[in-house]
């Protein structure tokens, strides 16, 4: 009798044990849920109360939404992502070159929410932008534009014709076809039509940046970009729940917008 007693004892401090360790999981996720609730009526606060951003002459008005065309520019983050950010900049522009870390925290701060596409403006005082840029676009022919994209940013005071050629081998590319690719006028032609875009919507300075396509201009803080791709969550997050697939919403923003 006294060992059939000392075990249910021994049972009953296990299952007391087990309910705390419950209780106390509970009282964590309760915690948790009120705190995550607290932070997402902040943001929405935050969001809903931002100021009209200035308009400053010969630029776009960043209250407006602009028609965008991705027409084949290369992408960085999912199809089915809600908020596209499409990037102008120039490979030898030091303000380009700071924002990349930007860029870089606000994917990882919206994982799969936020996807970057990339354009060229190389603008005429850095000599090197036009051969990076045409570096890159022969890179992307063999499927590595981001990470020669990458590798340029990494090295930016060192555009030479040789370290592109060094970074093409690094990246294991055909080196044939590699040189053959940057001699092709077509590759040119695409830089050149990208920087016309960027002229017809008034974005000549780089970086320049259109996010679903409202305009940010320069290298601004995370804070910026952040409070925007916020907002355009909320937007792109009311067309999906009326129906539209989350592939679909930039192509759906973009038909109600400012064709300039």
């Amino acid at each position: 009798m006294e060992a059939e007693l000392h075990a249910v004892r021994e049972r009953l401090a296990e299952a007391e044990a087990r309910v705390q360790a419950e209780q106390a999981r509970h009282e964590r996720a309760r915690g948790e849920l009120q705190e995550l609730s607290m932070r997402l009526e902040a943001l929405e606060t935050r969001r809903d109360a931002a100021p009209a951003q200035p308009v400053r002459r010969g630029q776009p008005d960043p209250n407006q939404r602009y028609r965008v065309d991705l027409d084949g520019a290369h992408v960085r983050g999912s199809d089915d992502a809600l908020v596209t950010v499409v990037e102008w900049a120039s490979f030898q522009c030091p303000f380009s070159a700071r924002v990349q870390q930007t860029l870089r925290q606000l994917m990882e701060a919206f994982p799969g929410m936020v996807r970057i596409v990339f354009k060229h403006n190389p603008l005429p005082m850095h000599e090197q932008a036009l051969p990076a840029a045409l570096a890159a676009e022969a890179a992307g022919r063999q499927g590595k534009f981001w990470e020669m994209h990458d590798k340029i940013w990494d090295n930016q005071r060192a555009l030479t014709n040789a370290n592109f050629t060094k970074w093409a081998k690094q990246l294991r590319l055909d080196m044939t076809k590699f040189k053959r690719d940057l001699a092709d006028p077509a590759l040119a032609d695409r830089v050149v039509e990208q920087q016309k875009q960027a002229e017809r919507l008034q974005a000549r300075g780089t970086p320049a940046f259109f996010i679903n396509g409202r305009f940010l201009s320069g290298a601004q803080p995370f804070d910026a970009f952040s409070t925007l791709v916020d907002q355009e969550l909320s937007k792109a997050r009311a067309l999906v729940a009326e129906g539209a697939a989350p592939a679909a919403v930039y192509d759906a923003l973009m038909r109600g917008a400012i064709d300039p």
